[in-house]
């Protein structure tokens, strides 16, 4: 049965909550990279039968939403997480099925964009799929509004981002022992000692953040994604352990909306928007930890 479960296991997480879909709210994506949701009916064959793979092949290991009353059974990150990261990154659909049919092919924690979920459940094991049914999923993926229950009525404030307070199994950083609200808290009153390499390597990247200027959009994408390499490498070390790391994950979990908006921004005005939060968002660096 363990060979098996393996066997299934996808491209994220889910567990599967049954019934055939009617009618369902399509994400449309936003420039911005936050989804909006449009009306229109979910009754294609091929969506359907997207959706019946999502169940037999990655709800199975993955469960659809989080759900705080099964955080024993998660062996893997909820399927919505995996839109929710992948969907700023590649807001349009054929970069987004490319980017996870590629993943899923050739799992490799050095291009994951969920490296918490890696560092919780390491990599997912590399499975050979039907090509045609692999893009199908990822398809589906991408459509599927996980903010719609079956009576098609969409509840919560849309996408957001991605792991907003409550959300109970964040993916960017989920921790042992973490408060819902993933908010920061300080030791006894003191900082969080850091090593002096990840401590550098924080510190560094805040400094290019508050001394950035640009005109060209480039570099603020490219900005986006030097954040995010730092915070990939910071979460997948292990050598990092206990409540400290687990700080590193609020920390960083509270960058990742934005980390994401920076790398989609669809125009210059949307990059400057984004730096001046993340600005703020790293001054509670130096509030929380030190080396």
């Amino acid at each position: 049965m363990r060979v098996i479960a393996l066997i299934f296991v996808t491209i994220t997480i889910l567990s599967c909550k049954g019934g055939i879909i009617d009618h369902k709210r399509i994400n449309t994506e936003h420039p911005t990279g936050v989804l909006s949701q449009k009306a229109i009916p979910i009754d294609t064959a091929d969506f359907q039968q997207g959706y019946t793979l999502l169940k037999q092949r990655c709800f199975i290991c993955h469960m659809e939403k989080p759900d705080p009353s099964k955080k024993s059974q998660m062996i893997a990150p909820p399927m919505v997480r995996v839109q929710q990261h992948y969907k700023p990154a590649y807001p349009s659909k054929e970069a987004f099925v490319k980017a996870v049919t590629d993943y899923v092919n050739n799992p490799d924690k050095n291009h994951t964009l969920m490296p918490g979920a890696v560092k919780r459940f390491n990599v997912m094991p590399k499975i050979v799929y039907d090509s045609n049914e692999l893009r199908l999923i990822a398809e589906t993926l991408y459509d599927y509004d996980f903010n719609v229950n079956s009576n098609g009525t969409v509840h919560g404030g849309g996408m957001g981002m991605g792991h907003g307070k409550g959300r109970g199994q964040g993916r960017m950083g989920q921790g042992k022992g973490m408060n819902m609200n993933h908010e920061l808290t300080l030791d006894n009153g003191k900082k969080w000692k850091l090593d002096p390499e990840t401590f550098d390597k924080i510190k560094n990247i805040s400094s290019k953040i508050n001394n950035f200027s640009s005109n060209d959009l480039k570099d603020y994408r490219d900005l986006g994604k030097d954040i995010f390499d730092v915070a990939r490498s910071v979460l997948l070390d292990t050598s990092h352990k206990g409540e400290a790391y687990t700080q590193l994950q609020y920390f960083f979990h509270d960058l990742e909306h934005s980390m994401h908006a920076l790398m989609a921004s669809p125009d210059v005005n949307a990059g400057k928007k984004q730096i001046t939060i993340l600005k703020n968002k790293f001054k509670k660096f130096d509030k929380f930890f030190e080396q």
